[in-house]
């Protein structure tokens, strides 16, 4: 398939000063690659678009040229700059990709990037740098911070059904989606066609419903842990059980988020899995019925009885900054030009930036202020108050190695069509990860 690429050029002239720098001269011109392609499409599109708009009313000496990928496809096409060593001087980064740029050299640490802006740094939230730290140093400057999984739901549907609440736990969550099912209704709609979604936003909690958080540590760092251990199989046989129930989409696979979208706006499915950054999408253009009945929650309790923690693992929900700008190092680099490089990445994600996060039902980074809160959704506000109730934990396709996030992301959708077993799928997986020790 060919993929879309929309390229926009912004060549901007005239003079200004940044703070620190003196005189501004940028060097040359800044390339910032991004995966903002539509200025609508959600929370984190809005505020990029505005406030690159306003860097270049801010500071109209300097050029910038801007390319934007989807999502789905960046990754791949990031990789293809890496293995040239042509990198543009910003760019949106996982996790995963830190080691190597760090290694290479050819990154800013955040705090060389933060401290050329003062005041900067002490706007972030805490804990927002974790998913970019290596060798106990922070790389990338984070936009996003929220949980990854959450349980679209709709209300209507469910009382059509016969369910007058959320199930709290999984017999009920069974029970609820044969009565869906019964009634001509994809119970779960998942678009899972670029691989990452249902790994990274459903199973990656229905494992901790069996492991818990210290499983997943001492798995990254190696002290004993492995995806063959009982309770990662038990996750993945649920999961996999799931999918020969009928309680998602035959075509799970073959749709993307998008598609998935679509088929939940149409009333075709009860639920569907999504991040904190769908709510914004939804806001802006679900069908106003649609989204009057459209409430959020998180999955089920898994009880002892089948493996799982119970109560004391019900209420965690894996949250990540997932992306974060990282800044190139060039040998030829001036102070004008890392000061210029430095204030445009903190204009895309500083609190001005959050407040337009924040008002179009995001979670940013950094620190909102002055949000009229009584312009905010019913729906952000729900998930609001999901997300203060819940204990986060790491996203593992954030943090691990890019291997084995590959294994993780790949063997899935073949465990989902049930040609591997999941004690298979664990080995596969773990495989990889033996492979990267």
């Amino acid at each position: 398939m060919k993929k879309a690429l929309i390229v926009l050029l912004v060549l901007l002239t005239a003079s200004s000063v940044f703070a620190g720098s003196g005189r501004d001269n940028a060097g040359g011109s800044i390339s910032f690659l991004s995966m903002f392609t539509n200025p609508t499409a959600d929370a984190n599109s809005m505020a990029f678009y505005a406030m690159t708009d306003k860097f270049a009313k801010d500071f109209p000496s300097v050029k910038v040229t801007y390319e934007s990928i989807p999502h789905d496809e960046y990754e791949t096409k990031m990789k293809t700059y890496v293995a040239a060593g042509e990198y543009p001087d910003v760019y949106e980064v996982k996790g995963t990709m830190i080691p190597q740029l760090a290694d290479d050299g050819v990154i800013y640490t955040a705090k060389e990037v933060m401290d050329l802006i003062p005041g900067w740094e002490a706007g972030f939230k805490g804990g927002v740098f974790e998913d970019f730290i290596y060798k106990n140093i922070a790389y990338a400057m984070p936009m996003q911070m929220g949980n990854n999984h959450n349980i679209f739901y709709n209300a209507d549907i469910f009382r059509e059904c016969g369910i007058t609440e959320f199930p709290k736990d999984w017999e009920s969550f069974v029970i609820a989606m044969d009565k869906i099912r019964a009634k001509g209704y994809i119970p779960i709609v998942q678009g899972n066609k670029a691989n990452w979604l249902v790994p990274s936003l459903l199973f990656n909690t229905i494992v901790y419903r069996f492991t818990g958080v210290d499983w997943y540590y001492n798995l990254r760092e190696n002290r004993g842990a492995k995806f063959t251990d009982r309770p990662f199989v038990a996750a993945a046989t649920l999961l996999q059980d799931m999918a020969k129930k009928g309680y998602f989409n035959t075509d799970i696979n073959s749709i993307d988020q998008h598609q998935m979208y679509t088929v939940y706006y149409n009333k075709r499915a009860a639920m569907m899995v999504d991040g904190f950054w769908g709510v914004g999408t939804f806001v802006n253009e679900m069908p106003a019925d649609v989204l009057a009945a459209t409430k959020i929650a998180q999955f089920p309790m898994i009880p002892e009885s089948m493996g799982g923690g119970g109560a004391k693992y019900a209420k965690i929900n894996q949250a990540a900054a997932g992306w974060g700008y990282v800044t190139t190092k060039r040998q030829n680099d001036t102070a004008d030009k890392r000061n210029a490089m430095a204030r445009l990445v903190q204009y895309v994600t500083g609190s001005d930036y959050a407040n337009i996060v924040v008002t179009n039902s995001g979670l940013p980074s950094s620190k909102a202020s002055g949000v009229d809160e009584s312009r905010l959704s019913p729906l952000y506000r729900e998930l609001l108050a999901l997300n203060n109730e819940s204990q986060y934990a790491p996203v593992f396709d954030v943090q691990l190695n890019p291997q084995i996030v590959d294994a993780f992301y790949s063997n899935t959708q073949e465990l989902l069509i049930g040609t591997l077993t999941p004690q298979r799928y664990a080995e596969l997986i773990q495989a990889e990860t033996d492979a990267t020790r």
